[in-house]
């Protein structure tokens, strides 16, 4: 084989090498580049979302009311065995030698007979209404709507002492926007305002309300229903906080309520630019920030009357609430940025991959 032959065997692989990277420079790998940060996007989601208690965002439930329950219990049942039983043998033995002594000892057995029994008959119902509750909490999730007999099932609770737990949860404004209706002959629970609207064929107060702020320039009309929703319930809580802060004379107060508006304002402006995440702002805006507007024009009202002990005893509780929803704020605030954190990394992540992969950096 001579020169000549191989210039040729040379000349034939650098045309195949060339055909081959025109080949590949012509491959659309945007489809692929896409599959792979969904994928990081979801892993990142799932490891953000990891150890996280998955609770719906419409039903209030503390972990700690089980707990103090029980304790409630055992207070009566103390109360009933170390006091009632005991005043009781006691009266009896001093009929025989006093009667006045006996009857007053007896009637103050009784009277912590009955003060006993309401606490265990008390610590029983709230124990298993908590219990109940939670479970419907966690098996209700995201939905906004549920058949009762669905819920019961996957809660593991006997339809009639569901039923009993959602209109006790509904009355005590647990369940805010919850309401019980029937749909298609079927029980249902509806967890919004939104969706019981829909069932009924109106359109919701609370879209009303969105639409016509997004008329005024304050929501944008561009956002999803729940999104606007939310939005509107927030700044009307945080007028009303506003509204009561500037009344109130003492300065700390006064600080923890503006900080309160004023972290509000902040989740309400990353919900419009994000506004997926506007269920895990909802529970606020449904609940704990109409609840703070609501204690912050009482302390208002009440802090010229600071004179018997029950409303300075009050007036300090309602602080401490204050602060509390304030240090609340703060967390949501966190975890909300904390999920786009971990978004910006996987896209980061993603894009260098890409770029070492394309030979564009060392």
């Amino acid at each position: 084989m001579d020169e000549k032959d191989f210039d040729n065997i040379r000349r034939a692989g650098t045309d195949a090498a060339r055909q081959v990277g025109e080949a590949f420079s012509q491959i659309d790998f945007s489809g692929v580049s896409k599959s792979i940060e969904r994928a990081v996007r979801d892993v990142g989601r799932q490891l953000s979302a990891f150890g996280r208690d998955e609770r719906s965002p419409y039903v209030i439930s503390d972990l700690q009311d089980v707990s103090r329950a029980r304790w409630r219990t055992w207070a009566g049942f103390a109360l009933l065995v170390f006091l009632a039983l005991p005043l009781v043998v006691v009266g009896l033995g001093l009929l025989v030698f006093s009667l006045v002594s006996g009857v007053v000892i007896l009637a103050l057995g009784a009277m912590a007979t009955v003060a006993g029994a309401r606490l265990v008959g008390n610590g029983t119902h709230e124990k298993n209404f908590a219990q109940t509750l939670q479970r419907v909490d966690r098996a209700v999730g995201e939905r906004t709507s549920v058949p009762v007999a669905e819920l019961a099932s996957e809660a593991g609770v006997a339809l009639p002492q569901l039923v009993s737990v959602l209109d006790e949860a509904i009355s005590r404004g647990l369940i805010p926007e919850g309401r019980l209706g029937s749909s298609g002959g079927k029980r249902m629970l509806y967890l919004t305002e939104e969706a019981w609207s829909a069932a009924q064929g109106r359109r919701p107060a609370a879209q009303v309300a969105g639409t016509t702020a997004a008329a005024s320039g304050t929501v944008s009309s561009s956002l999803p229903g729940e999104a606007r929703e939310v939005l509107s319930a927030a700044t009307q809580s945080v007028e009303g906080i506003r509204g009561s802060a500037s009344k109130i004379r003492e300065d700390e107060v006064r600080a923890t309520l503006e900080s309160v508006a004023a972290k509000s304002e902040g989740i309400c402006s990353y919900v419009m630019h994000h506004p997926e995440v506007a269920s895990q702002f909802r529970r606020a805006t449904t609940y704990y920030l109409p609840t703070t507007a609501k204690l912050a024009a009482s302390y208002a009202e009440l802090e010229g009357h600071a004179s018997g002990p029950e409303v300075v005893k009050t007036l300090t509780e309602m602080r401490s609430s204050f602060v509390q929803m304030d240090d609340a704020l703060s967390k949501l605030s966190d975890e909300l940025v904390l999920d786009q954190s971990i978004d910006v990394h996987s896209d980061i992540e993603v894009l260098r991959t890409m770029l070492k992969q394309d030979g564009l950096t060392e």
